[in-house]
């Protein structure tokens, strides 16, 4: 006989007498008992006090098209619950050394042995656990119901059932089957940073999960279950609301397909696309890898809270963003009324200010240039003497105003706000005016920055980047978040950024398309044991718009360290173009001199 379950005889034999003494209050009491059928009520004569809660299915999650992307399937908590231990025959010899309870309690454990497959010592020492407070003195009995085995099947489910309902094991009584709700996400790792996932009880936990999780919980309720069963009620929840997204299923799948093999080409370690409508801020598709399978909840357990892929790297991510933040400097400059597409400057090659020297990145002198030819060969002594002659004032307000430094506000949780340094700031330096013009220094999230790129191409106008388009059949409609630059200096810049694809961005036009867009290449810095940027790991970054003018989306790619070529006009623009090769198609997008034939009267 087992030594843990013979540790429990004394105990369970004064319980036992206890409950006894109660069911004869109990018996009394039923004379009083009035009878409701509004009420459901449970008789347990010996459950203790405990904390219940009634919680509802939590909503669905569809994309655009009402493709199923979240839903719940149900599954049982097998637990055991003391007070229910059916000891058989009432003539049985009871009082020989309390042998009776024990063989009770080893017949549980014996027979879900073989119903689960499971090593018997591994079954009886579950038990033990979760019969004792402190299991390791094998003191106070807890009489809660306690689960031993979470999150069984249906087919397991019956299986249990048929055995407790067995005449000849009346022991197995003890056993409680309860239903409970489990997260299924029918396509895996596809939109997991999007989606996020649910914890055992049911709570959130990143993504939309966590940012939507009260409206998909519903209305749980929570309350005290008395010792006697008629002040037990049991009331109605509300199910939780239904989401249905921006987001496109095939677009997501693409863009994901894409990403891979982008990763794969030019030996990048991790990547993110995101896909948005300029017009209105509808995310279409936010793909990440590495990534993980919300379904596979074991395996993620352990590190849930820890883990950084889990986090969204789309929003919760920052990095210097490189030559892409040259588009907003182009901005500013433009919208100062100081400078045209026209206006043109020397480059010299180098240019000094604020005790450093600012060099191209092909460290040639370029000599004279209009602001086209600056964004044509992005140039760095180009931005930067831009921007100081702007001056910290104008410049960095400027930036304020297309958003960074601050949230999106995208309906995702654990967005960041990007690093933003001003005068005043402790970390602020002279020469940051120079160099965060061509996009270092300065740390962005990508929603961040492509939510600023989109209002060039939404004619100046800047909405607010989002995921949900209805809850339940509720809208979600589009808000707009800032009006940065006019709509002519936007036209003008769009235009600008229109013909220098035609020369440093080659690599992404797409054939029959007009391609709008920057690429970037940036430095990722070390901060220890001093600053400085690491000499053999860029970010390769490319975003761009089709069609260049009314633009029906934009597109984001950062792929992060490859090894193949490090420039994004290499890696990053001709995965853009891969991408948008595809997305035409899907979209039912007609090329460009198509799409003007038609609208002609």
């Amino acid at each position: 006989m087992s030594d843990n379950l013979a540790a429990l005889h004394p105990r369970l034999r004064a319980i036992l007498g206890l409950f006894a003494a109660c069911a004869l209050v109990v018996v009394g009491r039923l004379v009083y008992l009035p009878f409701d059928q509004n009420v459901q009520t449970k008789l347990d004569l010996t459950a203790p006090r405990q904390r219940q809660v009634l919680q509802p299915a939590r909503g669905n999650i569809y994309d655009r098209k009402g493709e199923l992307l979240v839903t719940n399937t149900v599954l049982y908590d097998l637990a055991i619950e003391y007070g229910y231990v059916n000891f058989g025959d009432e003539d049985s010899d009871k009082d020989i050394d309390g042998q009776d309870e024990l063989i009770v309690l080893r017949l549980i454990a014996q027979d879900l042995s073989a119903l689960l497959g499971e090593p018997y010592p591994d079954v009886e020492n579950l038990i033990t656990n979760r019969l004792y407070l402190d299991p390791e003195s094998q003191q106070e009995i807890n009489l809660l119901r306690k689960t031993l085995y979470p999150l069984l099947s249906v087919e397991k489910r019956d299986m249990l059932q048929t055995a407790i309902s067995a005449a000849d094991k009346p022991h197995l009584t003890a056993l409680v089957l309860s239903p409970r709700h489990r997260r299924i996400y029918p396509h895996g790792e596809v939109a997991a940073h999007v989606l996020g996932l649910t914890n055992y009880d049911q709570i959130g936990f990143y993504g939309l999960e966590e940012s939507y999780n009260r409206t998909l919980a519903g209305y749980t309720i929570a309350f005290d279950q008395p010792l006697l069963p008629w002040d037990m009620q049991y009331a109605k929840v509300d199910a939780g609301a239904d989401l249905h997204l921006s987001l496109d299923l095939g677009v997501q799948l693409t863009s994901e397909e894409v990403l891979k093999d982008g990763l794969a080409e030019f030996g990048a370690s991790s990547g993110t696309i995101v896909v948005m409508v300029p017009s209105t801020g509808e995310i279409l598709a936010m793909a990440s890898y590495p990534t993980f399978n919300p379904n596979d909840l074991e395996s993620l357990a352990s590190d849930f809270n820890t883990n950084p892929v889990w986090r969204n790297p789309a929003i919760a991510e920052q990095f210097e963003p490189g030559s892409i933040f040259k588009i907003l400097t182009m901005a500013a400059a433009l919208e100062s009324g100081e400078y045209t597409p026209n206006s043109s400057y020397f480059d010299t090659g180098s240019f000094e200010y604020g005790g450093i020297v600012v060099r191209n990145w092909d460290g040639r002198a370029w000599g004279a240039q209009d602001m086209t030819g600056l964004m044509e060969h992005s140039l760095n002594v180009g931005a930067a003497t831009l921007s100081t002659s702007l001056g910290a004032q104008r410049f960095y307000d400027q930036l304020l105003s297309f958003g960074m430094g601050s949230q999106t506000g995208v309906d995702l949780a654990g967005e960041l706000t990007g690093h933003l340094k001003r005068p005043g700031d402790a970390d602020w330096h002279e020469s940051d005016l120079a160099t965060n013009a061509f996009g270092q220094g300065v740390a962005v999230t990508q929603i961040q920055l492509i939510s600023a790129v989109a209002s060039v191409a939404n004619g100046g106008v800047m909405m607010r980047p989002h995921l949900v388009a209805k809850v339940q059949s509720d809208p979600v409609a589009p808000q707009i978040s800032g009006r940065p630059i006019s709509a002519e200096i936007a036209q003008d810049l769009a235009q600008m950024l229109l013909q220098s694809i035609d020369v440093e961005g080659s690599k992404a036009q797409v054939a029959g398309y007009e391609v709008a867009g920057k690429t970037g290449t940036a430095q990722i810095p070390i901060q220890l044991p001093s600053y400085h940027y690491d000499p053999n790991k860029t970010i390769a970054t490319f975003v761009g718009w089709v069609p260049a003018m009314q633009p029906r989306f934009l597109a984001f790619v950062r792929l992060n360290e490859p090894s193949t070529v490090e420039w994004g006009s290499q890696t990053a623009a001709p995965t853009f173009a891969k991408l948008v090769e595809r997305l035409v198609v899907q979209l039912q997008m007609p090329p460009d001199a198509r799409r003007m034939a038609l609208a002609r009267p």
